[in-house]
């Protein structure tokens, strides 16, 4: 019987594991979660579907209820208001090194999760198992990695698996909306990552994705690779896997149907809404300066209006004042002027007296 860390030795067995594994969680997160459970492009044989239930509780912990609720909502809002995860709302570094986070706050809204999360499993081993005791997969995870590979080369495994799946999200929700090319014109801003992210199982195909969302198939171009939809091929083939829309049009009819005609389409509208909403903030403005004007208007009325009582106020009051005054300076020369007459007389008396021959 194998004993306690058989597989510890020699280091390059556990890295071999950690890619496997790795690759197992990447096709239970594209054919599954994503090509079955949230947009039912496939759908697979209820042993290979259980067995895909399985690993994802196993070695992420994931609700597929949760998951799919999230992923609905992000093609329902993305790159708008409501996006659960769009870096160009958030911005790229955040969603690209914390989108777990932006996971578990939407994982919380119960609301999301029901409007979104229809259809998903609800059968007992989903309810009182993968749901109610998502933790438990994992630690059984944990203590058979350190039983199989030893205590640090365990932890090392364990942590690589756990983490796997929330980076893979990261990079898809984080670099394909902001790096590589676009095939369709979608309203979003996702890109494609091919051929950088071969290895995320068709995932990197991101533009091709939103274009046709239901479509299990997600390579456009002759040239391109999905190895997801190899996979789906190979379980069709087998009888496990049953296909039931994948898009067969080229990337050029395609839009010429869906992008470029609408594009056409929404452009005009968008133009028509512009100039409606021109037309009215013009008129807007000028109602606006009509209004100022006229509220200037009724403001210099009633400053005139107060000038005009201040002054009736302050006239009488100024013109008593003023009569007073003259008054006064008419009685002060009319003293003044009998005075000067007063002089006068006596220098006259004074002349005649002096002109008299004196008498002995």
């Amino acid at each position: 019987m194998p004993g306690y860390a058989i597989l510890g030795e020699p280091w390059w067995i556990a890295l071999v594991w950690i890619l496997v594994a790795g690759h197992l969680t990447n096709m239970v997160n594209t054919l599954y979660l994503h090509r079955s459970a949230t947009h039912g492009g496939v759908v697979f044989h209820p042993v290979v579907e259980h067995a895909m239930r399985f690993w994802c509780w196993l070695t992420t912990g994931i609700v597929t209820k949760e998951w799919v609720a999230i992923h609905r909502k992000h093609h329902a809002y993305a790159d708008r208001e409501g996006d659960p995860h769009s870096p160009t709302l958030e911005g790229l570094a955040n969603i690209a090194f914390g989108g777990l986070f932006f996971y578990r706050k939407a994982s919380k809204d119960h609301t999301l999760l029901e409007k979104y999360g229809k259809g998903t499993p609800d059968d007992w081993v989903e309810r009182n198992v993968y749901a109610k005791r998502r933790g438990l997969g994992i630690r059984f995870m944990l203590v058979l990695d350190l039983f199989l590979f030893g205590l640090i080369p365990g932890l090392i495994v364990w942590t690589c698996m756990v983490f796997w799946m929330p980076l893979m999200g990261n990079i898809i929700n984080g670099l394909g909306h902001a790096l590589g090319y676009r095939t369709f014109g979608t309203r979003d801003d996702s890109h494609n990552l091919y051929p950088w992210g071969i290895w995320i199982l068709g995932e990197e195909l991101h533009n091709n994705h939103h274009a046709d969302p239901r479509s299990a198939k997600f390579k456009a171009h002759w040239w391109e690779f999905d190895i997801g939809w190899f996979y789906i091929r190979v379980l069709s083939l087998l009888r496990l896997a049953n296909v039931l829309y994948a898009r067969t049009a080229t990337p050029r009819e395609f839009a010429a149907k869906f992008y470029r005609d609408s594009a056409d389409r929404v452009n005009r509208r968008l133009d028509r809404a512009l100039s409606r909403i021109q037309r009215t903030r013009e008129a807007g403005l000028r109602r606006i300066e009509r209004a100022r004007q006229e509220r200037d208007l009724v403001r210099l009325d009633r400053a005139a209006a107060r000038a005009r009582a201040r002054l009736d106020r302050v006239r009488p009051g100024k013109f008593a004042r003023v009569a007073r005054a003259k008054a006064e300076a008419g009685a002060e020369l009319d003293r003044a002027r009998e005075a000067a007459r007063t002089r006068v007389l006596r220098a006259v008396e004074a002349m005649t007296l002096e002109s008299q021959p004196a008498t002995d």
